[in-house]
């Protein structure tokens, strides 16, 4: 995800970066890129140490800052990764582009797997959702709850925190606007919609404290009392629950978005990257992740295993009872007009 920390790429494998020891008749290798730190320890833990195991593959392990990394392999003929962990916009463009292998799915298992998330070349691998958090100490237990009491100063005044990005801030926008959470992408298909959030956007953005670029930023921000009310990770409120700040969140209206999983064009050990895609995405080692870190699995059926316990169950973003309240972020709404739109949105939010 691109709001953990993420570590300087060098082509290839990193110098000392971790292999896990693998078994005396490893089956070969694989490398796995994802994006370092604590998110990467977390997957090691939960998820690639018990991949190697049970593959009996020696999995090694680098990491990405995004999209040209994967680009710059591809170019210079020398592709080293054979899984990466992108985010979905970038899956869906690489895969327009031709530079993904196709997933094998008689090796990968997609039981469990919602079907928006499966696609040719690429698959949904972690689900995390932006929602809108506030203080008790602010607003009690009546805080914003929804988009239109986002933008409502009046009846919730308090200093406002969003994402500083484009992302999510127009989809935002129109469900304030009223649009249903169903409609949002139709209605931005069209020049007249896209105008429509721009303005909405633009009554709120002058009432906005701080415009976040980071996840652990933006948990700072709601720890400090810096913000009051904030469109910020569920995981990171989380975090700053867990530190003892009382804070309070809903999915309804949350901006969900997802990370995949893609083996590169001419990756080197395509058989054992589809091998460990489908460990990857299997309900056990979704469910180990789930308890590691408070992000959500893609496979439902990691709410069957036992791991997750039924109370913390409820406060994942993809439980059942929480997925279909939240807006799955549509990749293809920013692809060819991602610059376009940013620069607007940067405009907008200078002023």
């Amino acid at each position: 995800m691109k709001d953990n920390a993420k570590l300087t790429l060098t082509m290839g494998l990193v110098t000392g970066c971790l292999a896990i020891a693998a078994p005396a008749y490893a089956e070969g290798d694989v490398v796995f890129a994802s994006w370092g730190g604590s998110f990467q320890d977390a997957l090691r833990t939960a998820m690639l140490e018990p991949a190697s195991k049970t593959l009996n593959v020696t999995v090694k392990e680098d990491t990405t800052n995004g999209i040209q990394d994967v680009r710059a392999q591809i170019t210079a003929g020398a592709v080293a990764w054979d899984v990466t962990e992108q985010d979905l916009p970038s899956c869906e463009t690489l895969s327009r582009e031709g530079s993904l292998e196709p997933i094998d799915y008689s090796i990968v298992d997609t039981t469990g797997i919602p079907e928006e998330l499966i696609h040719d070349n690429y698959i949904g691998f972690i689900n995390f959702t932006k929602v809108i958090a506030y203080r008790k100490d602010a607003f009690g237990d009546n805080g914003p709850s929804n988009w239109a009491e986002f933008w409502d100063l009046e009846n919730f005044p308090g200093k406002r925190g969003m994402h500083g990005k484009v992302n999510y801030n127009l989809e935002a926008a129109l469900m304030a606007d009223g649009v249903p959470m169903a409609e949002v992408y139709d209605v931005l298909a069209t020049d007249e919609g896209k105008a429509r959030a721009w303005d909405k956007l633009g009554e709120i953005a002058p009432e906005v404290t701080v415009w976040y670029r980071g996840g652990s930023q933006s948990a700072q921000l709601l720890r400090d009392g810096e913000v009051d009310v904030i469109h910020m990770g569920h995981n990171r409120v989380e975090s700053v629950s867990a530190s003892g700040i009382e804070v309070a969140y809903a999915f309804d209206g949350g901006t969900m978005d997802v990370d995949c999983l893609l083996v590169p064009k001419g990756a080197p050990n395509k058989d054992n990257a589809m091998r460990l895609i489908n460990e990857l995405l299997g309900a056990e080692a979704q469910a180990r992740l789930a308890v590691t870190m408070p992000l959500g699995p893609v496979n439902t059926g990691a709410f069957d295993t036992g791991i997750i316990s039924g109370e913390q169950a409820l406060t994942v973003n993809t439980h059942p009872s929480n997925y279909d309240k939240q807006l799955l972020v549509d990749p293809t709404f920013y692809i060819g007009q991602l610059g376009e739109l940013t620069e607007e949105f940067d405009t907008l939010i200078q002023q």
